[in-house]
């Protein structure tokens, strides 16, 4: 499992945020600042962030589920790798731990992230991993 962080979206518009109370720089209190990148409570910034892992994705040979819009399949010479995307999220598995590896490197390559390990527990469920 692996958890990227929200803050990896782009935005695609100019905003601007006024500069919070307690934090304002003291020669320029009434300027306002234009953002480069999402931030945790913007509106744009779930769109953002799920665009930008949706093009990566895709990018990187996966076909998206035509029933399922955060479920994400790539078939390789033979064998399967399945991701399943949950806010931020990834869920991985497969028939071969190769694709699996391969497939971090190449996240990890583009977003900033941490693998969280086994999958344990997940949306109310228990997770016991075995042969």
């Amino acid at each position: 499992m692996l958890n990227l962080y929200f803050l990896n979206g782009v935005l695609n518009e100019e905003i601007y945020v006024e500069q919070l109370a307690g934090f304002e720089k003291s020669n320029s209190t009434n300027k306002v600042y234009l953002l480069k990148k999402a931030l945790y409570g913007l509106k744009q910034a779930p769109r953002a962030w799920y665009s930008r892992l949706d093009n990566n994705l895709l990018s990187l040979g996966f076909d998206r589920s035509m029933n399922e819009v955060t479920l994400y399949l790539k078939h390789a010479d033979g064998h399967e790798l399945i991701v399943s995307v949950y806010v931020q999220d990834l869920l991985i598995t497969g028939d071969k731990e190769q694709l699996v590896e391969e497939f971090k490197t190449n996240m990890n390559d583009t977003f900033e992230m941490n693998e969280l390990g086994l999958l344990t527990y997940f949306l109310g469920m228990e997770v016991t991993q075995s042969d």
